[in-house]
């Protein structure tokens, strides 16, 4: 099917924002040679290619050399906040055009939505003035007075996406530019030079950004016709080159293009454009008195951690295609809100929105919050003539398990206090406490006789609370004599094994610890920026402050060597990574694509199902004992729950 997009586009009734910051006031060491050229580059473009008329292109350039001389005959402006502001939200909603151009070269950072940040020439320290990128899209989006102006928007940032908490001495604050109903025949297309968390390269040598060289390399090629049509075309160009450099070890940035829908209205899933002839009439958006309705309930309101399973539970239940990028859209409650009521389920009558808001309040503590969630549910519905929404699923139970807490003694090594809980629906219960501390062969003891014990529970894990120093014990291999007539078995055939060390969450690493998890739970477990692999070559000084750099990844699979493996657990630990996979004693295979091939074949990786699949995993089939071969590696499985701790009292 083809992509092409609107046919004879006027550059008469194109207007844009080039922005290019070299030099910002905060500091010289945020010089940054080039990104004015690629402005000029940028507006050059627009005018001579394109043939957008002068006074349509708003230049706004802080080059590092103020006498610089590099554009003839053009007028530009100071990029400070109040000119960006100015024109961006009052002179250009002002004009009568159909396609607004954005560009900004310059840095840039990433919030703890992922929002991109992109300071003003004149932010300081104390106050770092800057552009709200996806707000100002939002804004952009919405219905307002001129609703037939700008149904065409293309942005392009060439900066980097760094976490705002790596830059702790600068004060971004929120911004937003005022909530408005999206409208849904306004396209949006977005180019970024680098995923979040990632630096764009800057070519010194050639005074330019490296996406933006790439880029007009390709805009060079085509006419302002052929380049807007061909966006998405003209992205997984500029992405196959980086992939190229990747490979030379020219670059390392993965450039990004998020759209929702082509030109002509189809929705894009992945790489393959949807057939608007297939689809169905579609769900009615939401009124105006909906949304005034919902901002009210949704005012101040933080993302819950079960918002991913209503999220992606509003698309099962519309019959709507879940998006190819699977993590929350950006931007709190009313953004995600915003996103589903422009997507809209195509096989039932119902507005997205309105199971995403039922799914919230069934799973609310707030039963005042859910009892209002539910009547603005219920009079929406009726007024838009929706079909019912069915009660929300009950969230998965957790299984029983077996929690086991190890403390070192302080006068004697080699021997442990400890304690033992059962935890089942919710609530932990106190089943054992040693009266002394034991010796290994001792706990092993105590455990079988619980384990005994407490058959009838239905035990389906055991989760160790450990110190560092226990983690290379084998407690997955440990054989218990539990079996029928006391045989021993081993514990990690029949139990999920869970390795967890919550007395090393202090400090900064409980901070990103906690914060990991959160964003597991609001992610999804399939999230692919949820698991990183790692090797050999990935261990050093540094691969914690990376680790921790973003909420992503919370779970690392180690294949490393044993040399290299208490240096990768000092990191995971660390960096607050709160679940994590390695080889027993450095036993690495590399016989395969990496870890997650093996642990899932062609599969997605699924977080939530890994502790069960460790298990199955660690079941040898009857071939591969017939043949004495060892297929699988022995692996260890830490997981760490900051959410399931059972209160302890001081040891006596």
């Amino acid at each position: 099917m083809s992509t092409a997009g609107p046919e004879g586009i006027d550059p008469r009734r194109v207007f844009a924002l080039v922005v290019g910051i070299e030099s910002y006031e905060i500091s010289h060491e945020w010089d940054l040679p080039g990104a004015a050229r690629d402005a000029l580059r940028i507006a050059e473009w627009l005018t001579d290619i394109a043939g957008v008329p002068n006074s349509q292109v708003n230049l706004l350039l802080s080059p590092l050399d103020r006498n610089w001389q590099d554009a003839p005959g053009r007028h530009y402006l100071a990029p400070t906040q109040e000119n960006v502001e100015r024109i961006l939200f009052k002179e250009l909603p002002a004009c009568d055009g159909d396609l607004l151009w954005i560009y900004w070269a310059g840095h840039g950072f990433v919030d703890q939505y992922q929002q991109m940040l992109l300071p003003y020439v004149d932010a300081t320290c104390d106050w770092t003035a800057h552009l709200n990128l996806e707000a100002a899209l939002r804004w952009w989006k919405g219905a307002g007075p001129a609703d037939s102006r700008f149904r065409r928007q293309i942005v392009i940032g060439d900066a980097c996406r760094i976490d705002t908490r790596r830059a702790s001495k600068l004060a971004f604050g929120e911004k937003e530019y005022g909530a408005r109903p999206p409208d849904p025949e306004r396209r949006q297309f977005t180019l970024y030079a680098a995923h979040a968390g990632e630096v764009a390269q800057n070519l010194a040598d050639r005074g330019a950004g490296q996406f933006t060289d790439a880029l007009m390399r390709r805009l060079n090629e085509a006419t302002l016709d052929e380049s807007v049509q061909k966006l998405v075309d003209v992205a997984r160009s500029l992405q196959a080159d980086f992939r190229k450099l990747r490979l030379e070890g020219l670059a390392w940035q993965h450039p990004q293009f998020v759209i929702d829908r082509d030109w002509s209205g189809s929705t894009i899933f992945g790489d393959r454009w949807t057939d608007p002839a297939s689809a169905g009439p579609g769900a009615p958006c939401l009124d105006q008195l909906a949304w005034r309705e919902l901002g009210q309930l949704l005012h101040g309101r933080r993302t819950p951690a079960y918002t991913h399973d209503a999220y992606r539970w509003a698309f099962d239940i519309t019959g709507c295609a879940f998006p190819a990028h699977r993590g929350l859209p950006p931007g709190g409650l009313t953004a995600i809100a915003y996103d589903l009521d422009a997507r809209q389920g195509r096989q039932r009558d119902m507005p997205l929105t309105l199971p995403f808001m039922r799914h919230l309040a069934a799973r609310s503590s707030e039963p005042k919050w859910a009892d209002a969630v539910d009547a603005w549910v219920d009079t929406t519905r009726e007024r838009l003539g929706s079909a019912p929404i069915p009660a929300p699923p009950e969230p998965d139970p957790e299984p029983p398990g077996l929690h086991v807490h190890l403390t070192e003694d302080a006068e004697e090594d080699g021997v442990h206090w400890v304690r033992m809980w059962i935890y089942h629906q919710g609530v932990f219960e106190a089943v054992w406490e040693s009266g002394r501390p034991l010796t290994m062969a001792a706990v092993r003891g105590r455990l079988a006789e619980q384990l005994l014990v407490k058959r009838d529970v239905g035990l389906v894990r055991i989760e160790f609370h450990l110190p560092y120093g226990l983690l290379e014990e084998e407690f997955e291999h440990w054989r218990l004599p539990i079996g029928r007539r006391g045989k021993e078995i081993e514990l990690g055939c029949h139990y999920e094994i869970l390795l967890r060390c919550p007395d090393e969450r202090d400090g900064m690493a409980g901070e990103y610890w906690r914060r990991k998890w959160q964003w597991f739970k609001a992610h999804g477990s399939e999230d692919p920026k949820a698991v990183h692999e790692l090797g050999d070559h990935d261990v050093g000084e540094a691969l914690g402050v990376f680790l921790q750099a973003t909420e992503p990844p919370v779970c690392v699979l180690a294949e490393v060597s044993e040399q290299h493996l208490l240096d990768t657990l000092d990191a995971v630990l660390d960096a607050g990574v709160p679940i994590a996979v390695w080889p027993r004693r450095g036993k690495v295979t590399q016989d395969r694509d990496g870890m997650v091939a093996r642990l899932v074949g062609a599969d997605r990786m699924d977080l939530r199902r890994l502790p069960a699949l460790m298990k199955a995993r660690r079941i040898p089939s009857p071939a591969t004992l017939a043949d004495g071969a060892q297929l699988w590696p022995p692996l260890a499985l830490m997981w760490d729950d900051p959410e399931r701790l059972p209160e302890r009292r001081p040891l006596s």
